[in-house]
């Protein structure tokens, strides 16, 4: 797997663990690799001796100290802003079983509302507490939001199916494909809505990649072998489809037009809401190349969604140190969403934020404004942005 392999599909996140022996864990979501991979397991580094220079730590805010023991409730919950996992601090150790440091309070997923409350998802799956050795690297079960906020998905130990809940009115349907849990502790899994929140994709390794109907249950959507995707698509609109090695293509019809390889680092989009365009993020280096000092993507680029025709291009009027590693779904007629990394705010004394940030690019003119910021504590894991994969 080539370092765009990676970066394009899942970024590496890092965890950073505070506490009397705090340590830096790079884990790379296994999953997206193994999705590229063919299944192919890639070698994992080994974790950093205590001896390594261990980066500083931001300071934990108030909220981070105050363990999150409320239960998300059935029902009349509004929109979900964010949802993140987190190590319980010092106690989680990579590569072991930590089943005795699980409790209601920790290694569990963690939604947090507009106003900032915060419940813990205990009906899903989050870190794999029976880790070893040689799979630590895939760390947990996936969570996905809708992208109005208002459905998430996640997987259900108990009943080995993914599951979607529907937060206003408490509805849950069961997805009727049993996965089992060492499979996804194996392999993992990615998950995510469609725009509208109707469907679901399951991108399981070893598995018929598909898209469900949520309500139905029934699979809508099957992708030929040897391919992938990030996002379902809406009813009636065609689903971008990758290999790799900036080879992307369309699924329209059950069949996948190839539509061109692109030459430099590129993370692809989705079809537009008009159907006739797919939107890329490109950068100067060609494809296999290892990444340059700075921003490796520059512009914002639109292809004919037929013809693989370049219909735009300009360059990104983004703010320092965005980074972006992912696009997304698009947010409207002329910008589309996109994930990076988080900047400190300029004049507040504090060191950066672990999290995510989000942002919307306007393909006609290349500006890119910030919509949001997912903060991690200290000692957190992994972020569920809206519209995004889990």
């Amino acid at each position: 797997m080539t370092r765009s392999h990676d970066h394009r599909v899942n970024g590496v996140r890092t965890a950073l663990i505070a506490g009397s022996a705090a340590v830096a864990v790079t884990v790379v979501t296994l999953a997206a690799t193994l999705l590229l991979n063919g299944g192919e397991r890639p070698a994992a580094s080994p974790p950093p001796s205590p001896d390594q220079v261990v980066p500083e730590l931001p300071e934990p805010s108030p909220e981070d100290l105050v363990p999150v023991t409320a239960t998300l409730p059935a029902s009349g919950v509004g929109p979900v802003r964010y949802a993140y996992y987190d190590f319980c601090q010092d106690k989680w150790k990579p590569g072991e079983d930590n089943a005795p440091v699980a409790d209601e309070t920790c290694l569990q997923w963690k939604v947090v509302l507009p106003d900032g409350t915060r419940y813990r998802v205990a009906d899903a799956l989050s870190i794999y507490t029976d880790q070893t050795k040689k799979n630590y690297m895939n760390t947990a079960a996936p969570l996905a939001i809708s992208q109005d906020g208002r459905r998430i998905a996640y997987y259900d130990p108990r009943r080995e199916r993914f599951a979607v809940r529907e937060l206003g009115t408490g509805q849950v349907w069961e997805i009727p494909r049993h996965v089992e849990r060492a499979t996804m502790v194996k392999n993992g899994a990615l998950i995510a809505f469609s725009p509208d929140g109707s469907r679901l994709g399951l991108n399981l390794v070893g598995r018929a990649r598909v898209v469900v109907d949520v309500e139905s249950g029934q699979v809508v959507e099957k992708v030929p072998g040897g391919w992938y995707f990030l996002y379902p698509a809406d009813e009636g609109v065609p689903m971008v489809v990758e290999r790799g090695n900036g080879r992307f293509g369309v699924l329209a019809d059950g069949a996948v037009k190839a539509l061109r390889d692109w030459p430099t680092w590129m993370i692809a989009g989705t079809v537009s809401p008009d159907g006739t365009t797919v939107a890329l993020l490109t950068g100067p280096a060609r494809q296999g190349e290892h990444m340059t000092s700075g921003e490796p993507y520059d512009k914002i680029v639109t292809v004919d969604r037929v013809s693989g025709q370049v219909a735009s291009e300009v360059g990104l009027d983004a703010p320092p140190n965005m980074g972006p590693y992912r696009l997304g779904q698009w947010l409207n007629a002329h910008e589309v969403l996109a994930l990076g990394g988080t900047a400190p705010v300029p004049g507040d004394g504090r060191l950066r934020d672990m999290g995510e940030t989000r942002y919307a690019i306007d393909v006609t003119t290349g500006k890119v404004r910030e919509l949001d910021r997912y903060r991690l504590p200290p000692w957190g894991g992994s972020v569920s942005a809206p519209g995004f994969p889990g």
